[in-house]
């Protein structure tokens, strides 16, 4: 009876084992070839606006995987990435090795196309004749030119928690400038909870959903974001600014400016990445981050990859720039 006792036990014990990989997935291995399998099945799970980009996937996949093997080097395999990555062309899609500049899907991002175009303390020195303040941690730079307001966001964070008192200082003003060029983004949740001065209804700006799952369409449902109004109406015009170098949370706050009826959108297209981002790990230590998120702006359109656009196309040349003129802010102020 004791023998019968010991071999259930026995076979108990073995059942469970058997039964781990119904519990737990193996850790990815740490090979050339699995890292690869790896990273292209995590994008293909998690990563969400491969249409709105024009990608395909697996396309990517039958061109990349055969220039790997079991002897590809850290180095080579550092460079196949970074070319599969660039098909997407995603502001908010990195790689971080050791030792290696950050990596960054977006062409603009990467190799800092046109940079240069955009220079604040241009215009510190020849618009606001060193006659300014900047507060909430260096993202709000603001002061007067001639009887307009101009305020710089260079982030979209709690910087934006000073935007009523900002809205005081121009409270005589004939209008507001808001540039929001070289915005490096944050958390756009700000925007939406201190915009409300800038309108007297509700205003839908744009709907996002996010992947909840490893299929094509597991997606949280569709969630609403608005601006509501809050605080003393600023109904004064209003220009706000854009370049390729307004990404992320910008480009969330700039879609709920964008439903402002006395506001016009002067300069470029901005960077197109609106999603917000999720960091990974590969086995080998190498990190990375995909865009999980769908965003439609509140007439149905779609700005991931191509950016949202303006209603006065200007861009400043480098000559403006080296000769003191930002030809895209004068645009602006023509407007008043």
């Amino acid at each position: 009876m004791k023998k019968f006792k010991y071999l259930l036990i026995v076979i108990s014990i073995v059942s469970f084992l058997g039964c781990e990989k119904t519990f737990f997935e193996a850790a990815p291995k740490n090979n050339p070839e699995a890292l690869f399998e790896d990273l292209w099945t995590t994008f293909e799970t998690d990563y969400a606006p491969f249409e709105e980009r024009g990608v395909d996937w697996q396309e990517q996949y039958e061109i990349y995987r055969p220039q790997v093997s079991a002897n590809t080097s850290d180095e080579a395999l550092f460079g196949i990435f970074r070319q599969m990555l660039r098909s997407l062309n995603d502001g908010h899609v990195s790689m971080i090795i050791p030792d290696e500049k950050v990596y960054n899907s977006n062409i603009f991002y990467d190799e800092r196309i046109e940079d240069e175009l955009f220079d604040l303390d241009l215009i510190k020195s020849q618009y606001l004749k060193n006659d300014f303040v900047e507060n909430g941690d260096g993202g709000n730079v603001y002061g007067w030119i001639g009887d307009i307001g101009y305020l710089h966001l260079v982030f979209t964070s709690d910087n934006l928690l000073s935007f009523s008192q900002i809205l005081d200082h121009f409270e005589s003003a004939k209008g507001l400038i808001i540039d929001m060029r070289h915005n490096g983004g944050g958390d756009f949740t700000y925007a939406y909870a201190e915009f409300g001065r800038l309108t007297n209804v509700e205003r839908y700006a744009h709907r996002s959903k996010t992947k909840n799952g490893k299929g094509k369409e597991d997606y949280t449902d569709w969630f609403e974001w608005n601006i509501y109004p809050s605080g003393n109406y600023f109904d004064k015009p209003l220009v706000l600014l854009t370049d390729r170098y307004t990404i992320s949370a910008g480009e969330r706050a700039v879609l709920a400016l964008k439903t402002l009826p006395n506001l016009v959108h002067i300069g470029e297209e901005t960077n197109g990445a609106l999603s917000t981002k999720v960091g990974k790990e590969l086995a080998n230590g190498w990190k990375y981050s995909v865009s999980p998120q769908k965003i439609e702006f509140h007439n149905g359109e779609y700005y991931e990859g191509k950016g949202i656009p303006p209603d006065i196309f200007s861009k400043n040349t480098i000559e403006e720039i080296e000769a003191g003129q930002d030809k895209t802010l004068e645009a602006a102020l023509e407007q008043f």
